[in-house]
């Protein structure tokens, strides 16, 4: 798809980045005042849904109906935002959610990395992200189609380290890669159909059905 014809796809996309960010910022208040389990979403803009029909049509709205069909009453609080990388999140968003008692905590990042971030200083943050969560938590290959030479040397380094520290990977790069053709939104960001892998990813690392 030449640039001209994916111009309105990326306006689509930038359109969401500012409607979905407003609909999780109220989600997670009726999050926090409500009863029941609670997962802590850590994340970028696929997280936030972006490239989805509706923010919680992304893989935290499938997730999350896959824990609800367990019959416990999960709730989420998602702290992720567009355009970040594992740096932010183990800086900022990690530091901001660590005190809310969530029983899971979930980190998929590393698209916005694989894009703009050197090898090496993208490893480190990696490194960073997987000593500083708790045992038990989830952390996520990157997905295939992007620098993926690069992408599957850093995917390396998330599976060694989240063995070494008792975490769990969502293997993402295990689930995607092509053919493509109908699975993404805008060249990036996965649509509906797309994110039912990323989804699929994250419930065999939770061992759902």
């Amino acid at each position: 798809m030449d640039l001209a014809r994916r111009l309105p796809l990326f306006r689509r996309s930038i359109e969401q980045v500012e409607r979905y960010r407003p609909a999780w910022e109220a989600s997670n208040g009726a999050a926090r005042e409500a009863a029941g389990p609670l997962w802590l979403v850590l994340g970028d803009s696929a997280a936030q849904g972006v490239g989805a029909s509706a923010h919680d049509r992304g893989w935290v709205g499938l997730v999350l109906a896959r824990l609800r069909a367990t019959g416990e009453p999960w709730r989420v609080v998602n702290l992720s935002r567009s355009g970040a990388r594992t740096r932010e999140v183990v800086d900022v968003q990690w530091p901001a959610g660590r005190d809310l008692g969530a029983e899971l905590v979930t980190a998929v990042v590393g698209g916005n990395d694989a894009l703009r971030t050197r090898e090496a200083v993208w490893t480190r943050a990696v490194e960073d992200l997987c000593t500083a969560l708790p045992p038990g938590a989830v952390v996520s290959t990157t997905a295939r189609g992007v620098f993926e030479r690069k992408t599957r040397r850093v995917n390396e380094v998330v599976r060694a380290r989240a063995a070494e520290h008792g975490l769990r990977v969502a293997d993402l790069w295990a689930h995607t890669g092509p053919p493509y053709r109908g699975l993404y939104a805008d060249g990036f960001h996965p649509n509906d159909r797309g994110y039912q892998q990323w989804a699929d990813a994250l419930a065999e690392a939770l061992g759902l059905t």
